[in-house]
């Protein structure tokens, strides 16, 4: 059995393209720097990703932000505690 915080070769070949890619980008780096793990299965036909999109949205409000996550070929945006919207690669 997998850990909860494991992802197998399966699953990460199912993270691609546009703003899945930004969100499973953003996902790895807020891992990697010790802020949780923002991964689970999303069963919902619209979705084919692996990124835990509403965790994420938790974890940006508490850091004044409101991360409104792109689909289909939008960006993800952030708007800061400032009002000034901000993209994912200057959040990362």
């Amino acid at each position: 059995m997998l850990d909860k915080n494991e992802i197998t070769l399966e699953e990460l070949e199912n993270v691609m393209g546009g703003t899945i890619e930004e969100s499973a980008s953003l996902a790895f780096s807020l891992a990697v720097r010790g802020y949780g793990i923002f991964i689970k299965p999303n069963n919902d036909p619209g979705r084919s990703d692996i990124v835990n999109i509403e965790g994420m949205q938790e974890f940006f409000a508490t850091k004044g932000y409101k991360f409104i996550p792109g689909f289909g070929e939008e960006m993800n945006i952030f708007v800061g505690p400032d009002g000034m919207k901000y993209g994912n690669d200057y959040i990362i």
